[in-house]
């Protein structure tokens, strides 16, 4: 997204105060409950490349997170040739962010010949314009570089002396910073860098996982997911799988998923499982959305307390369709020989949900696996493990399950 320069930064200072209060997704043991909350918030200063500095309260729109695109280590954003992994999190587990330009061009304006035509017709001065990359140290030390999604950051400027608020402003974290005609990069004015002066919120680099109810021995390939941003993480599991370690959670609780012979499983309750109202409603929203894969099964759901909220847990398969030479639904993907393509997902979705009327919309949607399937062959079998549930982090560890009483 290319941002003007002069609607880059707003300070209004008579800016509305922001609503700070929003539904929160809190996973206990059992059921997901709902909790109203506080945006998370930091003292903090943001520093634009003017050298000015604002101090404050940081903090974003309720219910809102950073989504940043990872690099792989070593990498700048022009060398990253495809996507990696992406990162979701808010201000109460950072330490700071530094906004780099990774590539600087300059473009002017222009307009075509006229609609029948590609010729273009430039006119006025360059402009320069500036693709950015971000660096985020957390509060455990781990470092992230990457390409964040534009997202406006809001301060509540506080008087160094008494420490009041005088005034709200916003600050657009954009991944793209554009000038005026006639103007330098060295005159463009973005965020460069937000120093937080706070604790913040204390988060471990890894956490061990124990199964409690299970044989570890049974389960191969563990996948996990963290609970609230939906993100993937890293798994490390040795010794028949009785040393396992989840990495990079930034201080969240997971999903675990694994392999149990030729089946895909993932934790989750077993009452989640059960033919519902809402599981009817949420399988026949599934069943409404045009997407990639078009072959979909519901395997479990997990609403938050008040309902506004709801986790899905589905197999997806891709099918080639049988008129697939004019098929619009979505692109293919080819193998190396040109035969197009099929994959199997074990995925999460995450809908939001209105509870007074019932509109159900899709919000945010991740996977634990995808797999290359036949064309011919069936879809790998997949569902839900209540063995693998509850996930309760306590005390620096992960517990999985229901520890299974011994008979003397």
């Amino acid at each position: 997204m290319v941002i003007k320069l002069k609607q880059y930064i707003s300070r209004a200072a008579g800016a509305e105060v922001l609503p700070l209060m929003a539904a929160a997704l809190v996973l206990l043991p059992g059921w997901l409950a709902g909790a109203e909350g506080m945006a998370p918030r930091r003292e903090g200063t943001v520093i634009l490349t003017d050298g000015t500095a604002l101090s404050g309260t940081v903090l974003l729109t309720p219910g809102s997170n950073f989504s940043m695109t990872l690099l792989n280590p070593g990498e700048n954003v022009a060398a990253n040739k495809g996507f990696n992994q992406i990162r979701k999190f808010n201000v109460d587990v950072v330490k700071e962010m530094t906004f780099t330009p990774y590539k600087e061009t300059y473009d002017r304006h222009f307009v075509f010949e006229n609609e029948a035509s590609d010729k273009k017709i430039f006119a006025g001065e360059p402009y320069p314009l500036s693709e950015l990359q971000c660096t985020v140290v957390f509060n455990n030390g781990e470092e992230f570089t990457g390409v964040l999604t534009s997202i406006v950051v809001y301060l509540k400027e506080k008087d160094p002396d008494t420490g009041m608020i005088i005034k709200n402003s916003k600050h657009t974290l954009a991944f793209k910073a554009r000038g005026e005609p006639g103007e330098k990069h060295s005159d463009l004015i973005y965020v460069k860098r937000i120093r937080m002066l706070d604790e913040g919120t204390q988060i471990e680099k890894s956490l061990g996982v124990e199964l409690l109810a299970i044989d570890p021995g049974s389960v191969s390939d563990l996948k996990a997911v963290t609970q609230k941003s939906l993100t993937t993480v890293p798994v490390k599991a040795g010794a028949g799988n009785k040393q396992i370690e989840v990495q990079s959670t930034l201080g969240e609780n997971i999903f675990l998923a694994a392999r149990i012979g030729d089946r895909y499983v993932a934790g989750w309750p077993a009452e989640g499982a059960k033919p519902t109202e809402l599981f009817k409603s949420i399988e026949t929203e599934m069943q409404k959305k045009e997407d990639y894969y078009n072959e979909r099964k519901l395997l479990g759901i997990l609403p938050s307390a008040d309902g506004r909220q709801v986790l899905s847990l589905l197999s997806l398969r891709r099918r080639v369709p049988a008129d697939s030479a004019t098929y619009r639904g979505g692109r293919f993907e080819f193998d190396t020989d040109g035969k197009k393509m099929e994959f199997f997902r074990l995925s999460i979705w995450r809908w939001s949900r209105d509870p007074e009327t019932g509109s159900i919309a899709l919000a945010d949607r991740v996977s634990f696996y995808r797999v290359r399937v036949d064309d011919k062959a069936d879809t790998p079998p997949a569902g839900i493990c209540p063995d693998l549930w509850p996930i309760v982090k306590e005390d620096g560890k992960i517990l999985v399950g229901k520890k299974k009483e011994v008979n003397p």
